[in-house]
């Protein structure tokens, strides 16, 4: 490891660390410790993929807003805090290195600690793999359940995505699928939309969503293809502007270049076993442009 020099641990914002993980092509992911991270993607040709607030908190005890936060072992407001603890703990890098197969891959670990254990009494080991190619980032998100009982969770990635104008901006692929919308009082309906276009706040969680949409970046002309397994559904949100001025670590106006479109078991738990494992991965593909019209 580190004898190819495709990754290296640095010092970022507030000197917290965080890993630049580099492939041979150009791309290039940057992952913080705080949380396993990522706050950085751009491909080959250097475009940026992620959204990152630049009111976001850089400190131990909060979370990172934008990037890919890590959802565990709670999504959304409950006893823990909100999206559960993994994203605000500090994440063991076991190494990064090019595989046989040509990605830059990087590997993090989360076990139960003293201060887990004090929120949520299980033993549990977590693992991400990030593995990143010149216009492809695959994540890959392990469950272990080391205890000695039953637990359940919820598992997911946040994935704050850049948008050069929201108004601009489309998901599509969830056409005839059910959801919940969480702005009017968790009430359930049916997508009809072979577009779904964003022109004031939205936050809907489609479960038993299909294995993959399709973002479009109107503004440039570029598609992100989703693609997800082990993981049951698809949430979309954006804040729209009252929300976005309620937020201290969002600006008023970055609602107008991003949109989350979140992957993961976010409407029903996963019951672990002892002993288990529960898989899971996303795939991001940014390779596909849109043909003129």
């Amino acid at each position: 490891m580190g004898e190819k020099q495709l990754s290296k641990l640095k010092h970022g914002i507030n000197g917290m660390p965080y890993l630049e993980l580099r492939h041979p092509s150009g791309a290039q992911l940057d992952i913080y410790l705080h949380g396993a991270h990522a706050v950085a993607w751009r491909n080959a040709e250097g475009r940026s993929l992620l959204f990152l607030s630049q009111k976001s908190f850089f400190e131990p005890d909060r979370p990172i807003r934008g990037g890919i936060p890590i959802v565990f072992p709670q999504f959304g407001d409950g006893p823990l805090p909100k999206h559960g603890f993994a994203r605000v703990q500090t994440w063991t890098l076991l190494g990064a290195d090019l595989s046989d197969k040509g990605s830059a891959e990087a590997v993090f670990e989360l076990k139960d600690n003293t201060e887990t254990i004090k929120l949520w009494p299980h033993k549990f080991r977590l693992e991400l793999v990030f593995r990143l190619v010149a216009e492809k980032l695959e994540i890959l998100f392990s469950v272990q359940n080391t205890g000695q009982t039953d637990f359940e969770f919820k598992n997911g990635l946040h994935t704050y995505f850049s948008s050069a104008d929201i108004t601009k901006t489309s998901v599509s692929g969830l056409a005839g699928n059910d959801y919940i919308d969480f702005l009017g009082g968790k009430t359930a309906g049916r997508e009809t939309r072979e577009k779904i276009r964003f022109d004031r706040e939205t936050d809907r969680v489609y479960p038993s969503a299909p294995q993959m949409v399709v973002l479009e970046d109107g503004g440039n002309r570029q598609k992100m293809i989703v693609e997800k397994g082990g993981m049951n559904d698809i949430v979309l949100w954006n804040p729209w502007i009252e929300k976005s001025r309620r937020m201290e670590d969002f600006g008023d106006d970055e609602y107008k270049n991003m949109v989350c479109v979140e992957t993961g078991n976010l409407r029903q738990p996963i019951r672990l076993a002892a002993g288990e494992k529960h898989l899971s991965e996303t795939c991001l593909d940014a390779c596909s442009s849109i043909r003129e019209r």
